[in-house]
């Protein structure tokens, strides 16, 4: 190799053993899946790149090494296959025929003739990314991309300005209660739920605290605290967002995060966060902005059925994932109820003079009551609701997530939010 080139400094050969090895490591290409693995796997022989976003320590790299192992069991030459990571500073300013020149001198492949599997992890810290890729995807048909990245806006922008049409999108969230289960060698079938009701609760426990691969089995609390801190949200704050946007006020992400990830689903009130805070409101609301595109918070809009509109003054703000308050000595029932949110996937809740509902799931009313005894006080805002805009809606029914009562009564079904969140609705 030429004299000042540096990807032999990253150990391209060790980042990718499996051309001397002829396999995947077990640490990183473990044999039990996540769902979404199946989704990506199943579109890998289209043509556009994949692209897979999520919050860090989810478990794109795995995916990734997964996939890689795949294409080896199917008798592609695993020198064919190549991984990088632009996690490594190195890499950072590099384009892509670069790195692709250098491939080529280490395997004596030639990468404009031979078919290439190119994974490429934490695509949006290469600069000028969606150029490089472009500029592959139009020229090598040969080669097949697969990108991963932590950080979903600046991808997505990127994407949509200069990727149209070429892109497959997936997003990688923490783990379900099926694949926490699927992970720890529990195989039960949806018929059989109730008979391994005991069981079910006794593993939920565990997993509303353990959605992250690596502490499936982590006994101790304030590990799991210290994890999600260090390894999840200050990385994000620290690193990922001023890396991304400039002039970012690192102190104001952090007590923003303080303030929602302590009490998530309280309403936005920009005015008196600019004034408690001392910000401007446009720096204020560049905050949330940064916030979200990191996959730390999420707003949820009220919905007006009148009008099929929204209303952004009243929206309200719960972290991306509940797993992320965990630091922050939330509340069970608020806990619980940042759960059914991410559990959902909803962009909406409904509030009018006075009365509320949860969440709305395709107009469906979804109410979060974390409590043994359901009272007839408790569903007062769901039958208003069903009583005002069933016909209008076209529903007729609705759900209140619960600690463990179970039933129906009239339109309403109730479920204990470990049911709910191995079965869904």
């Amino acid at each position: 190799m030429e004299p000042g080139i540096t990807i032999s400094d990253m150990n391209i050969q060790e980042l990718n053993s499996w051309w001397a090895d002829k396999h995947v490591k077990k640490e990183l290409a473990p044999e039990t899946k996540r769902d979404l693995f199946l989704e990506t796997e199943k579109d890998f022989n289209r043509k556009q790149i994949q692209v897979l976003v999520g919050l860090r320590r989810t478990g794109k790299s795995t995916i990734m090494f997964q996939l890689i192992e795949k294409l080896i069991n199917k008798k592609i030459n695993p020198v064919n296959i190549l991984y990088t990571s632009f996690d490594e500073a190195e890499l950072q300013g590099k384009k892509f025929d670069e790195i692709l020149k250098e491939y080529s001198e280490i395997t004596n492949l030639d990468y404009k003739k031979e078919k290439i599997y190119w994974f490429i992890d934490e695509i949006q810290k290469s600069k000028n990314w969606a150029d490089n890729v472009k500029l592959i995807y139009d020229n090598f048909k040969n080669i097949k991309l697969f990108l991963s990245g932590s950080a979903s806006l600046s991808i997505l922008i990127e994407s949509k300005k200069n990727l149209a049409g070429r892109v497959i999108y997936y997003e990688l969230k923490p783990l379900a209660f099926k694949e926490f289960l699927r992970i720890k060698g529990i195989a039960i079938k949806d018929s059989e739920v109730n008979i391994h009701k005991e069981l079910l609760e006794k593993e939920f426990e565990k997993f509303i605290l353990r959605p992250f691969p690596e502490i499936i089995n982590e006994e101790e609390i304030p590990f799991i605290k210290n994890y999600i801190r260090s390894a999840v949200i200050e990385p994000v704050i620290l690193k990922d967002i001023p890396k991304e946007f400039e002039d970012v006020d690192i102190i104001l992400l952090e007590k923003l995060v303080d303030i929602f990830l302590k009490n998530p689903g309280q309403y936005l009130q920009v005015d008196d966060l600019a004034n408690d805070l001392k910000r401007t409101k446009k720096t204020i609301y560049n905050a949330l902005f940064y916030l979200e595109f990191s996959f730390l918070i999420k707003r949820v809009l009220n919905y007006r059925p009148s009008t099929r509109s929204t209303s952004r003054k009243l929206s309200r703000v719960y972290a991306y994932h509940p797993c992320i308050c965990i630091p922050f000595e939330v509340p069970k029932e608020k806990y619980v109820e940042n759960l059914v949110f991410s559990e959902l996937d909803t962009k909406y809740y409904w509030r009018d003079k006075g009365k509320e509902i949860d969440f709305l799931k395709d107009n469906i009313p979804v109410e979060v009551k974390y409590a043994s005894k359901i009272e007839k006080e408790d569903r007062k805002h769901i039958d208003y609701f069903l009583k005002k805009y069933s016909k209008k809606l076209g529903i007729d029914k609705a759900y209140m997530i619960t600690k463990d009562f179970e039933g129906k009564k009239d339109h309403i079904q109730f479920l204990p939010l470990w049911k709910f969140c191995f079965g869904g609705l």
